[in-house]
């Protein structure tokens, strides 16, 4: 970033630039060209579905020079650099006024780890979020324009289709001349149908170290986790959080400091007054504010990875220096995560967002877009008061009152970089809540107020969230309805709002609310007719004794069901009724005006038009159909002058921009700024084909076709998708008549690659369902109408049509693969998924991904592992390829007791981490290292065997992750304390032997557990420190607890943030529990000295599991131990064995 600096003196024109920058990159990986259905998945608290987005999950270890497309701007005071390629976010952000210090993280390499929704994430500088929470095109490519303003000011838009929702979401970052203040300008737009659901925060990373410090509004007195899942005091916690008891470390328990705070947490403010939150770099003498309407921007949130071994190692993950940061984020519509809120079918949100530098003043306790304020109180009574401001404030008067009597009555001039400072004055009274410091312009406008908050010790702490009640608890039907509201609003991934829904028409099988909410879902899953009944009932009831009901809603869902059944007339009919109400009146008159552009009536047209946007202005597509339908009336003047004014506002509506090419006949800018993604082109010619024209659809479709798609420098697999874009090109000229070109296309779209053909739009699942009923198009038809419906939960419509594309073509893998994938998670029908996954495999030997999920139906089938291992040996090619496939091929040679091959697979490769997934390959060095310690150990080679031991402690940084600051290491201590005692360092091992004793619960699955396999070890080192008795109550609790286990019913924790273990295939939950707690069972007796109990319990672990590394190393261990003396194995074991060792 080399763009010059403006002469200081009087404010300099804003600069403003798109250009490149070349940034050392470590590429992601080839996006995945199987379709990933993770139905179950849990992503930060709310659904990790990822479909129609291809995956990616993996990260390149060596970087490469990459060029960026880059926005700049610059003017006196500051210097922004955004990326429109990885999602549209500020990469850089200086203080010019402050030796150019970065305000924001600033990245110097561009080093994605796992973190993504749907697989790439970089930290750094500031991401924009939404819909749901890491933006699901995060680390794909966004629209860009340059917007200058009569005054000088200039905004950098960008903009992009959510690939999820089709949502528009647009974004401005806006400077102005003179100025420091960033202004973030954000416009969402619905241009779908239905009605969506968002959350949207601005993700600010902030790069620290011991000396830097959050702030929050000073009335912010206790702060929420996730969901509000549980409460801490603030800014002091005075409470265990995330399972450390910050109680117990004073000194070392406010939360606004990044030291203090060892594992990875996030806290939320619940309430407060004020409008404004930042950071400050104590180091760097500077920092920065955030600053928001707190009516539509209550959400300010801190996370951080935390400030211990596991966080350093997802700091090396992000960047090369190792620079840790912390997120400081501002939700809009939302306060919490997940938080969602709705947008309505065609509504436009609007508002702005601003942060500005802060310089000298500490962490300000007041601050809005203006000026910022520091006043406090230290020893002595002394005053500690300055003032920062975004813009130079002349003779601005300050005074400070003490109970309204004048301390401090002066004129200064401030700006940005030179703040106003003062620490003469002293405190009269006792009450530093009796001071007020007003700041005023030379005019005598006040510009900021800020009184000291007075001192609350008894703050009451709401209770946490709690889990909702089952359907069949719930006592009401409002209670049923609300619960899958809620559900549904909040994408839980877990919970299914349907469940409610049904639940409350067993009662009552016209309640109107439920038969719409299960209606709207039958909607977005193509079942029109479904729909249509749910809506139809609910119109009987809410009609039953007045004909206008006082929602137009069932009737608004009533159209749309009959318009995609074929039936223009009955939509016509309900959306008229849907106008009726007001809420409903600007959605339902703009699908009024695309029927009647169908029928050619281009007069009622414009009357409904004028009509929608009486009641939604900003609705973008309605102006721009007025537009359409004055071309087609052939006045030009009046179409090219409401595009220009919608454009005005919104210069990225790719709509807008295709019209306004239509009339030049150029077309290269509105190619270039969308950068012929097939996926707005599919947009677009939907948005034609509702009003009939067809045509004009198949021309911009036409233009697709002919243009490549523009290189980018992230990943953009959908941009060419040709079998879909041929196969609604085919259905388009059917529309018209056309049968000879509808084949041609239909031809073509048949013998077009399936490769991304992820259709996700119910216009597109129309198209299929029609393309499927042609002759010969039953391959890719099919396989990609299967892809839709399996992910809309239509999981035996998918089969259906994933068999017929099977049908028409037997060799191909992706269907064959997501037939085994529906076999087993629909069906249950374990030999029929095999059959097809070894026959997916066998069409396309060189596919990891296929092998990989080969091999975990067979684990879940219970194959025996030593013929996994084989299969999986005779194609390391493939293996060495994944980090999954590399942990798996480890975690079976530890299981067959191989563990050198084990740890020279594991060590010979560099590991990338899923947030939420971390510990699978630390879980199988920890074996490795141990298992060949007390293999040493068993041969009389303790030196060998303590350095086994003392690695597993301390794990390489090619790992990519490292132990959670709660995770147990009671087996690490253990067999350290053996190894040390083997050596004859008796003080050694006791010390071993302690900290492995005094270890409590564990850290397992991303979750703080009270017992864990590893308590069977504290229990060992109990006893061998000489307490036999806390040995046995330790035993006998975790027996108790495994019997607890067993009795309960598996159930998934209602407020999970992470579900690693369950992705592409389905779990038996309980199983797994039941197995689980067989297993804890068997430790506990193995402690006890039962050990025919024991070795019983382990058996039946690998029975039910052959794959379970514990019980085999359990059994391993005392077939070992029976090769020893009885006094051996009362020193092994912390008790006399009361079985025979033989029987294992």
């Amino acid at each position: 970033m080399q763009n010059p600096s403006g002469p200081h003196g009087a404010a300099t024109p804003v600069t403003a630039t798109l250009s490149t920058v070349t940034i050392p990159t470590y590429a992601a990986g080839r996006p995945e060209i199987h379709p990933l259905f993770f139905e179950k998945r849990v992503y930060q608290g709310s659904s990790g579905k990822v479909y129609p987005i291809p995956f990616i999950d993996k990260v390149q270890d060596r970087p490469q020079p990459v060029t960026y497309r880059a926005a700049f701007l610059e003017n006196d005071y500051l210097r922004l650099m955004m990326l429109p390629e990885i999602g549209g976010r500020i990469h850089v952000a200086q203080d010019k006024t402050n030796h150019d210090y970065d305000f924001f993280y600033r990245q110097d390499v561009i080093k994605p780890a796992l973190v993504g929704l749907a697989g790439p994430w970089i930290s750094g500088g500031v991401e924009f979020n939404w819909p749901q929470h890491h933006r699901p095109g995060t680390f794909m490519p966004a629209d860009v324009e340059l917007e200058r303003e009569a005054d000088g000011a200039c905004t950098v838009w960008m903009s992009e289709h959510d690939p999820m929702t089709r949502l528009k979401g647009m974004h401005g970052v806006r400077i102005r001349p003179g100025s420091a203040l960033i202004e973030l300008r954000v416009r969402l737009f619905n241009r779908t149908a239905v009605t969506r659901t968002f959350l949207w925060w601005a993700n600010v990373a902030a790069r620290v170290h011991d000396q830097y410090q959050s702030f929050f509004p000073p009335d912010v007195r206790y702060v929420a986790d996730h969901a509000k899942r549980s409460m801490s005091s603030f800014p002091v916690a005075e409470n265990a959080y995330y399972g450390v008891r910050y109680a117990e470390r004073p000194g070392a328990n406010d939360l606004t400091w990044y030291k203090n705070i060892p594992v990875p947490t996030s806290y939320m403010v619940v309430h407060t007054r004020y409008g404004f939150f930042g950071g400050y770099d104590y180091r760097a003498e500077g920092g920065f504010v955030h600053v928001a309407n707190r009516h539509v921007s209550p959400g300010k949130k801190q996370w951080t990875w935390g400030n211990h071994a596991f966080g350093w190692a997802w700091d090396r993950e992000l960047s090369d220096d190792a620079g840790p940061y912390v997120e400081l984020m501002a939700g809009v519509y939302t306060e919490n995560q997940p938080d969602f809120t709705y947008l309505y079918p065609y509504e436009t949100k609007t508002f702005s967002q601003y942060w500005w530098p802060i310089q000298q003043t500490g962490p300000v306790q007041c601050a809005n877009a203006c000026a910022a304020i520091r006043l406090q109180v230290l020893s002595g009574r002394r005053i500690q008061a300055a003032v920062a401001v975004s813009a130079p404030l002349r003779n601005a008067r300050l005074r400070l009152l003490e109970n309204d009597r004048p301390l401090l009555d002066l004129t200064a001039d401030i700006e940005p970089g030179k703040p106003w400072q003062n620490a003469e004055w002293r405190l009269r009274g006792e009450d530093p809540a009796a001071l007020c410091l007003t700041i005023e312009d030379h005019q005598g406008k006040a510009v900021l107020t800020y009184r000291p908050e007075p001192n609350r010790s008894n703050v009451q702490i709401p209770s946490p969230a709690t889990a909702p009640p089952l359907p069949a608890e719930v006592a009401t039907n409002e209670g049923l309805f609300l619960i899958g509201e809620h559900l549904e609003q909040y994408r839980h991934p877990t919970r299914d709002p349907e469940a409610y829904w049904t639940e409350a028409l067993k009662r009552d099988a016209c309640d109107a609310r439920s038969r719409i909410a299960l209606g709207r879902r039958c909607l977005q899953r193509a079942q029109f007719a479904e729909a249509s009944e749910h809506f139809d009932r609910a119109n009987a009831r809410l009609t039953e004794r007045h004909p206008n009901p006082i929602t137009g809603e069932a009737f608004y869902y009533s159209g749309l069901a009959r318009q995609f059944l074929g039936d223009d007339e009955k939509a016509y009919e309900a959306f008229y009724k849907a106008t009726w109400d007001y809420a409903w009146r600007s959605p339902a008159y703009y699908r009024l005006a695309l029927l009647d552009c169908r029928a050619g009536k281009f007069e009622e047209a414009l009357h409904h038009l004028d009509l929608t946007l009486i009641t939604n202005r900003d609705h973008n597509h309605a102006v721009i159909l007025c537009a359409l339908v004055h071309r087609q009336k052939g006045e030009p003047g009046l179409a090219q002058r409401e595009l220009s004014e919608l454009l005005a506002r919104d210069p990225l509506d790719q709509w807008a921009r295709y019209e306004m090419a239509r009339w030049s006949g150029g077309f290269d800018d509105f190619i270039g700024g969308c950068r012929n993604d097939a996926q707005i082109f599919l947009d677009l010619a939907f948005d034609y084909a509702d009003g009939g024209f067809y045509r004009e659809a198949l021309d911009l479709l036409a233009l697709h076709d002919k243009t490549p798609a523009a290189p980018t420098a992230t990943p953009n697999p959908l941009a060419k998708v040709p079998a879909l874009t041929q196969f609604v090109a085919a259905w388009l000229w059917e529309r018209l008549g056309q049968e000879q070109p509808s084949r041609k296309a239909l031809a073509e779209a048949q013998q077009s690659s399936p490769e991304y053909l992820f259709p996700s739009r119910l216009q597109e699942a129309v198209v299929l369902e029609w393309a499927l009923k042609q002759n010969g198009s039953a391959r890719n038809a099919g396989f990609a109408l299967g892809n839709f419906l399996f992910d809309a939960r239509r999981h035996e419509d998918a089969i259906a049509a994933w068999e017929r594309a099977r049908n028409a073509d037997p060799a191909c893998p992706t269907v064959l693969r997501n037939l085994g994938i529906a076999y087993w998670n629909v069906r249950r029908d374990g030999q029929a998924a095999r059959e097809m996954y070894a026959k997916a495999f066998a069409c396309d030997p060189a596919d990891a991904r296929v092998l990989f999920e080969y091999d975990q139906l067979r684990k879940k089938l219970n194959d025996p592992p030593d013929e996994r291992l084989e299969f999986l040996l005779a194609r390391m090619d493939l293996v060495t390829r994944r980090d999954d496939l590399s942990t798996e091929v480890a975690a079976l040679l530890n299981l067959l007791d191989r563990p050198e091959q084990a740890l020279q697979l594991i060590e010979g490769r560099r590991f990338h981490p899923w947030e939420g997934g971390e510990g699978q390959v630390l879980r199988q060095y920890t074996a490795s290292r141990i298992k060949l310690g007390r293999k040493a150990l068993h041969h009389g080679l303790a030196h060998q065997a303590l350095t086994h031991f003392e690695s597993a402690y301390d794990p390489p940084p090619a790992l990519g992750e490292a132990y959670h600051y709660l995770q147990a290491k009671a087996d690490v201590n253990y067999w350290k304390g053996r190894a040390c005692r083997a050596l004859h360092e008796p003080e050694k091992a006791r010390a071993h032997f302690e900290m492995s004793a005094t270890e409590t619960g564990d850290f397992l699955e991303m979750s703080v557990t009270e017992h864990s396999p590893l308590t069977f070890y504290r229990g060992r080192s109990l006893a061998e420190l000489g307490r036999p008795e806390q040995a046995k109550a330790l035993f006998e609790s975790l027996a108790t607890h495994a019997r607890n286990m067993q009795a309960e019913p598996a159930a998934i924790d209602y407020f999970t943030t992470s579900l690693p273990l369950m992705l592409v295939f389905d779990e038996d939950l309980q199983a797994r529990k039941q197995t689980e707690a067989v297993f804890l069972l068997g430790l506990a007796q193995r402690g006890l000295g039962d050990l025919d109990s024991a070795i019983a319990s382990f058996k039946q672990v690998l029975q039910r599991d052959r794959s379970h590394l514990g019980a085999g190393e359990q059994l391993q261990e005392l077939r070992e131990a029976s090769e020893r003396t009885p006094e051996q194995h009362a020193s092994d074991d912390g008790f006399l064995s009361t079985g025979r060792h033989d029987a294992v």
